[in-house]
């Protein structure tokens, strides 16, 4: 299915690939940390996938590292028989310092490639930067592989601009395709140098966690989070002090505007050209909220 309906497509950092502005997120598929085997088994993720695409959604990204390998080998399960031409896959290398190098990195690539059955990654990251080791050897192993035709392009994830500008240093025949961080109405230091630094390069910006881990979607308030401790422990960990006054001005919004907090915390993600988001999904009826997001035309100046 090409671009087609209110789904808004744009092309990925530079390149030629043409991308959907609302992804779907594979985090959950094969974690416990997400409920995996209570709120949702490997059936229901094959259906979300495949019914993402019947939507037009054509870009999914993964990891390796999500589920050990599980979340790979259910995208790879759920895109047999189909055209593969439909879909961009996006997946990434966990940096262990020994998986950095040229020869690990590549052997990285591979594993990705046999568990998603396919013989083309569309855009391929490094999950993180590493402190310690250099990632030059990593990047100009992975060029080679876009030469042969094994990677669409090449992706980091979670990373500075002085990494980034470092990162681009050591590619002389690609660039760097697009940055993948935390993006949301919660956490928006990125907007104070890697947003414009991506956005003025022609680097896409692809945010994940656009809903705050479910703390925009209006469920949770004061006293009242997840019932996964694992998850309340991590929220805790990653948004400390939440400004509660975001989420109920998100909600009275979005009530203004006929929409759910989720679809309007989407939406004011990827307001700006050059942003994408991958919110994740545990039901047919997240994705199909998620994908009414994509209709909805927001000011690129709006605030919330």
């Amino acid at each position: 299915m090409g671009p087609g309906g209110n789904l808004k497509y744009e092309r990925l950092g530079r390149t030629n690939i043409k991308v959907s502005k609302i992804g779907l997120g594979t985090w959950q598929f094969g974690s416990s940390y997400w409920g995996w085997g209570k709120e949702l088994d490997e059936d229901g993720a094959i259906k979300i996938i495949r019914r993402a695409i019947e939507l037009g959604i054509n870009f999914i990204d993964t990891a390796e590292m999500y589920g050990n390998g599980r979340s790979e080998e259910i995208i790879g399960k759920a895109l047999k028989g189909l055209d593969r031409d439909e879909v961009v896959l996006a997946t990434k290398v966990f940096p262990y310092p020994w998986r950095l190098t040229p020869h690990q990195v590549v052997k990285a690539l591979r594993g990705s490639m046999r568990r998603l059955g396919v013989s083309r990654i569309d855009l391929y990251q490094i999950h993180w930067p590493s402190p310690i080791f250099p990632l030059k050897g990593a990047l100009k192993a992975l060029e080679g592989e876009v030469e042969e035709g094994r990677i669409g392009s090449i992706g980091v994830s979670n990373f500075s601009v002085k990494q980034l500008e470092r990162a681009r240093s050591y590619l002389s025949k690609v660039d760097i395709a697009s940055n993948q961080i935390e993006y949301n109405l919660l956490k928006r230091g990125a907007e104070m140098d890697v947003i414009p630094y991506c956005l003025r390069e022609g680097l896409s910006v692809i945010a994940y966690s656009p809903l705050a881990q479910g703390l925009l979607t209006g469920k949770y308030g004061p006293g009242r989070g997840p019932s996964n401790l694992k998850r309340r422990i991590f929220l805790a960990l990653s948004y400390g002090k939440i400004d509660w006054d975001v989420v109920e001005r998100l909600k009275e919004r979005a009530e203004e505007m006929g929409l759910t907090p989720a679809q309007l915390a989407i939406a004011w993600v990827i307001r700006k050209e050059g942003v994408l988001a991958i919110p994740g999904a545990k039901s047919l009826e997240q994705l199909e909220s998620n994908f009414s997001a994509s209709k909805v035309n927001l000011d690129p100046s709006m605030e919330i």
